[in-house]
C-alpha cells in the first residue's frame, strides 16, 4: 500500500484522478442515494406531508455528513502531506485523532437528538402537521450518526494513501441494502418515516466494520496505535482547521435549506415544501460527482505539493476542473430535458409535478458553473490554507443564496426562491475564476524557482 501512496507522485494524472475520485463519487452518491430512496418510498407509500417531513430533516442529515467530511478531509490533508515528506509518525497520529474526534461527535449528535429534537425541527421549518413524522425520522438519524461520520473518515484516510478503491464495495452493498430495507421497514413493519430512517442507518452501518478492518490491517500505508487516539492539540487543531471549510460548506447548505423551508412555509405552503424536498435531493445527488472529483484530487495536490512537484499540482487542477465541469454539464442536460420524469419518481400528484418541473429547470440553470468552487476549495484545503477554503465555503450559500432567497421571495413569492440559485451560481463563478488563475500563476513561479529547467 506504500507503493500506492508513492503513485500519487508518479502515475498519469488523469487516470489517477479517476481512480481516486470514482470511489469517492460512489461513496458520496450512495449517501445522497439513501435520502433519495427514503423520499421515493415515503412519498409514494406514506404521503406528500410525510415527504415534506423528511425534507425538513434533510438539513440535519447534511450537518452529520458535514461533520464526517470535516474530520475526514482534515485528516486526509495531513496524511497526504506527511506521506509526501515520509513522516509516517505524524500520519498515524492524524488518523488516531480523527477516530477520537469522530467518536465524540457521534455521541454529541445522539444526545442532541434525544433532548433537543423537537425544538431543532421547529427551527428547521417543521409545521405542526409534519412535525411528528419529522421527529420520528430525525431521532433515528441522530442516534445513528456514527454510521455516517465514520465512513467519511475512513474513506478519506484510504484515499489519502492512494487506495480509495477499497471503499467501493461497502458503499454499493449499503445502497442496495437500503433499497431492500426501506419497503420492509416502511410497509412490512409499518414504521412510516421512522422505518425509512432505520433502513438508512442500518445500511450505512454495514460498511463501518469493513472500513475499520482496512484501516487497521498490517499492510496499511498508515498505521496508528492506541496512544494515537489521545488528542494532541497541534494535530487536532490542524485537522479541524483544515477540514472546517468542508463542514462549513455543507453546513451552509443546511442553513440555506432551513431558510428556504421557512420561506416556502410562508409563500408556498405544503406543496412548495414537498417540491423543495424533492428538488433538494435531486440536486444534491447531481452535485455529488463534482464533490467526488474534488475529494479524489485532494491527495494528489497535497502529496505533490509536499514533494515540491508544483507542475504536477497545476496539471491536477486542470484535469480535475475539466472532469468536474463535464460531470456537472451532464446532470444539467438531463435535469433540463426530463424534469417531469425525475419528479414522477417521488409522487403522482400532478400539482406537485407541474410546479416542480418549472422550479427544477430554473434551479439548475447554471449548475455547470458550480464546479469551480469545490475544485478550488479542495485545492486550498490540500495546501493547508484553511482561511481561503473557509471563505469559499461560505460564498455561495451564505453570502449569495440566502440573501437572494429573502430578497427575491419578497417580490416574486415562491418563484423568487428558485431564481436565487442560478444567480448565486453565476456570481460565485465570477469570484472563484480569478482566484484559480492567480493560484496557477503562483504555482508556476514556485516550480521555476525549484527547477529552472522546466
Amino acid at each position: 500500500m506504500r507503493d500506492k501512496a508513492k503513485a500519487l507522485g508518479t502515475d498519469p494524472i488523469r487516470k489517477l484522478i479517476l481512480r481516486l475520485a470514482t470511489p469517492s463519487v460512489i461513496s458520496l452518491g450512495v449517501l445522497a442515494f439513501y435520502s433519495l430512496v427514503d423520499a421515493i418510498y415515503v412519498g409514494r407509500g406514506v404521503g406528500t406531508l410525510a415527504m415534506a417531513a423528511i425534507g425538513v430533516t434533510f438539513p440535519i442529515l447534511l450537518v452529520i455528513i458535514g461533520i464526517g467530511q470535516l474530520i475526514g478531509v482534515g485528516c486526509a490533508s495531513i496524511v497526504s502531506r506527511a506521506l509526501g515528506r515520509g513522516d509516517l509518525r505524524l500520519a498515524g497520529r492524524a488518523v488516531g485523532n480523527a477516530v477520537t474526534v469522530g467518536a465524540i461527535a457521534s455521541v454529541l449528535a445522539a444526545v442532541l437528538g434525544r433532548f433537543y429534537g423537537m425544538p431543532l425541527l421547529r427551527f428547521a421549518g417543521a409545521t405542526a402537521d409534519v412535525l411528528p413524522d419529522a421527529y420520528a425520522y430525525a431521532n433515528v438519524i441522530l442516534a445513528g450518526a456514527f454510521t455516517f461520520i465514520f465512513p467519511s473518515i475512513f474513506m478519506a484516510v484510504l484515499r489519502a494513501q492512494g487506495d480509495a478503491s477499497r471503499a467501493t464495495v461497502p458503499t454499493i452493498v449499503g445502497g442496495v441494502l437500503n433499497v431492500l430495507l426501506d419497503p420492509l421497514f416502511i410497509f412490512g413493519f409499518r414504521m412510516g418515516t421512522a422505518g425509512a430512517a432505520w433502513a438508512t442507518v442500518i445500511s450505512c452501518g454495514v460498511g463501518v466494520g469493513y472500513y475499520i478492518y482496512n484501516v487497521l490491517q498490517k499492510k496499511a500505508a498508515v498505521r496508528f496505535s492506541m496512544r494515537d487516539l489521545a488528542l494532541r492539540a497541534r494535530v487536532t487543531g490542524q485537522l479541524v482547521s483544515i477540514g472546517l471549510p468542508s463542514f462549513v460548506g455543507i453546513f451552509a447548505s443546511s442553513a440555506t435549506t432551513v431558510v428556504i423551508n421557512r420561506t416556502l412555509g410562508v409563500y408556498g405552503g405544503g406543496i412548495a415544501l414537498a417540491v423543495y424536498s424533492v428538488l433538494n435531493r435531486i440536486i444534491t445527488f447531481a452535485r455529488m460527482p463534482v464533490f467526488g472529483v474534488a475529494d479524489g484530487s485532494q491527495p494528489i495536490y497535497a502529496y505533490n505539493y509536499g514533494a515540491g512537484n508544483y507542475a504536477r499540482v497545476i496539471a491536477t487542477l486542470k484535469h480535475a476542473l475539466v472532469l468536474a465541469i463535464g460531470l456537472a454539464a451532464a446532470s444539467w442536460g438531463l435535469l433540463l430535458l426530463l424534469p417531469r420524469l425525475f419528479l414522477a419518481m417521488f409522487s403522482s400528484d400532478p400539482t406537485m409535478i407541474s410546479q416542480g418541473a418549472i422550479a427544477l429547470r430554473i434551479t439548475v440553470a447554471a449548475i455547470p458553473l458550480l464546479a469551480l468552487q469545490p475544485i478550488v476549495g479542495s485545492f486550498y484545503q490540500a495546501m493547508g490554507r484553511a482561511g481561503r477554503a473557509f471563505a469559499l465555503s461560505l460564498l455561495r450559500d451564505i453570502v449569495l443564496v440566502i440573501p437572494g432567497v429573502l430578497v427575491l421571495s419578497a417580490h416574486f413569492s415562491a418563484q423568487g426562491v428558485w431564481i436565487a440559485f442560478p444567480i448565486a451560481d453565476f456570481i460565485s463563478a465570477l469570484v472563484v475564476a480569478p482566484m484559480l488563475i492567480l493560484e496557477t500563476r503562483k504555482l508556476r513561479r514556485m516550480q521555476l524557482a525549484a527547477d529552472p529547467s522546466r
